[in-house]
Order: C-alpha cells, then structure tokens, then sequence
C-alpha cells in the first residue's frame, strides 16, 4: 500500500543522512526537531516559518531526495510523490516497481489512436521538460483545489501546448454532466498535477507529466498501487467521467491496467 510518514519515519531518514542518532521511538522531541532543521539547512525555501510538523516532513523530503528517490517539491506537504519515495527508500534492495501493463481485453477508443504510445512520445511532442510541455494554458470551468493543499484554489494549469484543447475539454464536459456540486463532492476538483520532470513513480523511465500531458486527481484516495477494490474512482460513479476522458483521447491507468486511478494521460500504454 501505499506509505504514509511517521515521525519515526523522518527519524530513520535523518538517521540515515546521518544526522539524528537518537531512538526510533516516534517522539518528535527536541532531538529530532533538531536534526530535522539541520536537515534543512541551505535548503531555498522558507521552512523557519513553517510548523514543527511541516518541517520534519521537508527534512524527509530533503534526505530522500539527496539519497536518489524523487519526492518532488521540498514544501513539508504530504503528496503521492514524497510518500512514492518513501515507499521506494523503504522498499531497500526490494523492488517497488509498479507494472503499468494493459488488461487483457482493454480495449483503445478512436480518440485515443491520434496520440503516441509511451515509448514514442518524445517523437511526438518533443524534449521532456521543454518550453512546449508548458506552453498550454488549461481553463478550469470552476476552481480546482490543490489536492497536498486543499485551502489553495486555482483557476488555471499548464500544460503541453498539443493538449490544451483536449484536456480543457475533460473538465468542461465533465462538469456540465455532473453539475459543480456533485463534481466538488466527487473529489474530482482536487488537483494533484501535471506537469513534472520526474521519472514514474514507482520506476525508473521519465514519467508523462515530464512532458505535462498527465494530470492527477485526489490521489490520497487513488494512490498509484490501489486497485479498483479500494481506489475511490474505480466506482460506478466514474464512469461518465472515464468515458468523457477516453472520448478526448487520454489513458485512464485506472481502467488501462488498475493501477494509479488517479491518473490520466495523453500516451497509450
């Protein structure tokens, strides 16, 4: 499953940085606290003015990435990304890998043939990372949340400029559908992301967010190694909204290959 962050955790991190060698007890005392700012030390952003608690989740995300693992932002907020890491870290010599292989009978819908396989995006929309994987300006019908800050709104994101026009239309259909109500009280307003120069979570290829044609949705309740017997938006109550995601063009992973429900792209598998 999926790993959350205990203060016992960031204790076993800043021990392993070296940095705290006091007991694996998940007290956050002055000890750990201590090592915890150390940890952060240098680090370019403004973590003397978060909370206690804020701050020793920057100090893991700050050691995670310094040994290898990719926790994205170091901003103290719990994503799917530090705890992908975590769980990454943790896992040891012990592969965390998450296959991402079709299911049998998974069927590609028309609109989806007009956009590359994975392995064949960068042929299609260029260099990851580059200044066309930002380029799109996306209109959100209502304000969005952000899923790891749910008390910040946003009213736009960015994303590659040759899915501005499809994935706009995602949100705009889909609230139309379910109303702004019912789309709020489906979580489908939590924001997760979409562009980020990282490798896949839970592997060791670019992901499809490093050419900002992916977006995640509430991943606390759709992590990346649910299947559709806990993921939230495996429900029937989904379905239009899959079906209007698929009509655009993009990959549910969800219904592809039950894994990371959050997700949807515009790469078949």
């Amino acid at each position: 499953m999926e790993k959350d962050v205990t203060t016992s955790d960031i204790q076993r991190l800043l021990a392993a940085a070296e940095l705290y060698r006091g007991a694996i007890d998940g007290d956050a005392g002055p000890l750990t606290q201590a090592a915890a700012q150390a940890a952060l030390e240098g680090e370019a952003v403004p973590w003397r003015t978060w909370p206690f608690r804020r701050q020793r989740i920057a100090a893991g995300q700050a050691v995670l990435a310094r040994l290898g693992h990719a926790p994205g932002r170091i901003d103290g907020l719990l994503g799917p990304n530090t705890r992908e890491a975590l769980t990454a870290w943790a896992s040891g010599p012990v592969r965390a890998t998450v296959e991402r292989l079709p299911l049998p009978g998974h069927g590609v819908a028309d609109a989806q043939g007009a956009y590359p396989r994975q392995e064949s995006v960068a042929t299609f929309y260029g260099v990851a990372g580059g200044p066309d994987c930002t380029a799109g300006i996306v209109e959100l019908p209502i304000p969005f949340r952000l899923a790891w800050d749910p008390g910040t709104s946003i009213t736009s994101f960015r994303c590659h400029k040759l899915v501005v026009a499809p994935m706009a239309r995602i949100f705009r259909e889909a609230v139309a559908h379910y109303g702004a109500v019912q789309f709020e009280r489906l979580r489908l307003n939590l924001f997760g992301g979409c562009f980020n120069h990282r490798p896949m979570r839970g592997g060791s290829a670019l992901s499809m967010h490093a050419w900002g044609i992916a977006v995640d949705l509430d991943p606390e309740r759709n992590p990346l190694r649910w299947g559709r017997d806990r993921a939230s938006f495996a429900a029937p109550a989904y379905e239009p909204f899959w079906t209007i995601v698929e009509a655009a063009g993009a990959t549910s992973l969800g219904r592809a290959c039950n894994r990371d429900w959050m997700h949807f792209q515009f790469a078949r598998l």
